[in-house]
C-alpha cells in the first residue's frame, strides 16, 4: 500500500480531503513519530500514522468482484481523455460506492464479452499476469475459407517483429462454412490484441470476437451491457481456485 496522506486520513478518519489538508498543514499529523506538514507526503504499508498523538487505524476497503458482459463500443478503462465511452459507465452508482474499482484485464473497443472489475489489486494481478496461466476462452467469427492448412497454421502461431510469438494455447473449430467460420480460441498470456493480430496476419477479417470464459468462470446468460456482483469464492474460480 502506498497512498497520499490526505487520502489516507480521509479514508480512515471520516474527514474530507480538504480538511485533511488543513490538518496536515497545521503539523498535527505524524508518521512514525515524525511531524508532517508537507501535503505531498505518502503513507507506505507498515507506517504508523497519528493525528494529535492519536494513532489512526487503517481501515481496509471492502473488496468487490464484478463480472460484466462488455458490449462493443466501450473502452476498457476507468476514464477516457478522448471522450470514448468506458466500461465504468455501465456500472450503477450504488455499486460504485466501493471505491477504486478498475477493469482487471482488457477487451478492445470492438470486442465483447466477459470482463472482470474489482478493487482487489492482488486478485487482479493473479488474474492478468502471464505467470499464473489463467486460461481465457474467446469465440471468434471470421470471414474466409478455413482450409486444413490454414487451421494448422493458426494453431502453430506466428512470430511478429516487435510483438513476439502469437500462439494460442488451444484452437477448436465450432462451425465451418465456405465463406466464414467460427473458432474457440484459448489464451493464457494474452498480448494486446493478440487474436486480431493473428487473424490479420492471415488476412482474415474478424466479424465477431467475444470472450466467454476466464479460468473457471463463465459468462453464462448475462445480457450484453449487464453485470453481476460475485462473492469472493465465486470470483476466485476465475483463478482456478
Amino acid at each position: 500500500m502506498t497512498v497520499r496522506l490526505n487520502k489516507f486520513l480521509a479514508a480512515n478518519t471520516g474527514v474530507s480531503r480538504r480538511n485533511a489538508d488543513e490538518i496536515i498543514k497545521e503539523s498535527r499529523v505524524s508518521i512514525n513519530g515524525k511531524k508532517i506538514s508537507n501535503l505531498a507526503t505518502f503513507v507506505n504499508e507498515g507506517d504508523e500514522v497519528a493525528v494529535d498523538g492519536k494513532k489512526i487505524k487503517y481501515r481496509e476497503e471492502p473488496k468487490i468482484y464484478i463480472i460484466l458482459n462488455k458490449p462493443q463500443g466501450y473502452i476498457t478503462a476507468v476514464k477516457s481523455e478522448e471522450g470514448f465511452k468506458t466500461v465504468m459507465e455501465l456500472i450503477k452508482k450504488e455499486t460504485l460506492k466501493y471505491k477504486h474499482i478498475f477493469p482487471a484485464g482488457r477487451l478492445d473497443f470492438m470486442s465483447e464479452g466477459l470482463l472482470m472489475l474489482t478493487n482487489d489489486g492482488d486478485f487482479a494481478y493473479k488474474l492478468t499476469h502471464p505467470k499464473f496461466d489463467v486460461v481465457k476462452t474467446y469465440i471468434i467469427e471470421a470471414k474466409g475459407e478455413l482450409t486444413p492448412g490454414l487451421f494448422n497454421r493458426i494453431k502453430k502461431g506466428v512470430k511478429l517483429e516487435g510483438v513476439g510469438l502469437l500462439k494460442p494455447k488451444d484452437v477448436k473449430i465450432i462451425r465451418k462454412e465456405q465463406t466464414k467460420f467460427i473458432l474457440s480460441i484459448d489464451l493464457t498470456h494474452g498480448k494486446n490484441r493478440e487474436i486480431r493480430k493473428l487473424m490479420e496476419f492471415f488476412n482474415l477479417k474478424i466479424l465477431m470476437l467475444k470472450r466467454v470464459r476466464i479460468g473457471g468462470l463463465y459468462m453464462e446468460n448475462l445480457p450484453s451491457g449487464e453485470y453481476r456482483v460475485l462473492n469472493k469464492k465465486t470470483a476466485e474460480s476465475a483463478l482456478g481456485q
